[in-house]
């Protein structure tokens, strides 16, 4: 049962992160505006290189929870030996 009056950690952090990006707006306000196309185009390729990187990762994990099943199967289906080992 939660607390009451607790504000959860994850709010705070991103209370901080907004504060943060807030005030570097505010200093680099000028840098900003000049160069917006090219922070644009950067926030694109940096949200593009985020995902495929999530894809990639799970498309690995899958490929390895498939090959862990595909092991098990084949280690399961193995006949024991007729002599017992010490």
């Amino acid at each position: 049962m939660p607390i009451p009056g607790r504000v959860p950690l994850a709010l705070l952090d991103a209370l901080a992160a907004g504060l943060g990006l807030g005030y570097l707006a505010r200093v680099y306000r000028d840098t900003l505006i000049s160069h917006g196309p090219v922070l644009s185009i950067a926030a694109v390729v940096v949200a593009a290189v985020i995902v495929v990187a999530y894809r990639g990762y799970r498309a690995l994990r899958s490929a390895n929870s498939r090959l862990g099943a595909i092991i098990a199967d084949e280690l399961s289906r193995r006949k024991p030996s007729p002599r017992p080992r010490r």
